[in-house]
């Protein structure tokens, strides 16, 4: 009979696969996919979101292109916080952007007026009585005028 092999624990074998593919440094990298919001800040995390890393550029979607633009113009400062986040000796070279319209539509539908109700309907016995008063006035404008001021008032 052969000797068992030597038991090797799971732990080990994928510290080992880790380090021999260089995923720690990747994974130090995705840490940025965590944080967000404590990385760029509540009010850029509302409306940009993380969307891959392409060897050490990240791609951010941007909800348009006025955000876009602001973060343009802020590219640097954001990539120096960004990376100022990431543990290790691998960092974010470049941060790319793109617009993904459906970021931040949450907030702008909670923060809509809800749909104003249908105006109530005039009572039409009413309305029948102010037009039999509007019969005397002999000017067909005037009449129009006065009927649709008076349904205003009734609502």
């Amino acid at each position: 009979m052969a000797a068992p092999e030597k038991i090797i624990r799971i732990d080990s074998l994928f510290a080992e696969l880790f380090k021999k593919r260089q995923w720690d440094k990747r994974l130090a990298l995705h840490a940025v996919f965590r944080n967000w919001s404590e990385v760029v800040g509540p009010e850029i995390a509302e409306r940009t979101e993380p969307q891959v890393i392409r060897g050490t550029v990240l791609w951010i979607a941007v909800s348009d292109s006025v955000w876009m633009q602001q973060l343009h113009l802020q590219k640097q400062a954001l990539l120096e916080h960004i990376n100022a986040n990431i543990r290790g000796s691998e960092k974010i070279s470049d941060v790319r952007f793109q617009i993904d319209a459906a970021l931040g539509e949450e907030k702008l539908l909670a923060a809509s007026p809800p749909p104003a109700a249908a105006p109530p309907l005039v009572d039409p016995e009413k309305q029948k009585g102010f037009e039999g008063m509007l019969t005397a006035i002999g000017d067909a404008e005037l009449r129009l005028r006065l009927l649709a001021l008076w349904r205003k008032a009734q609502r």
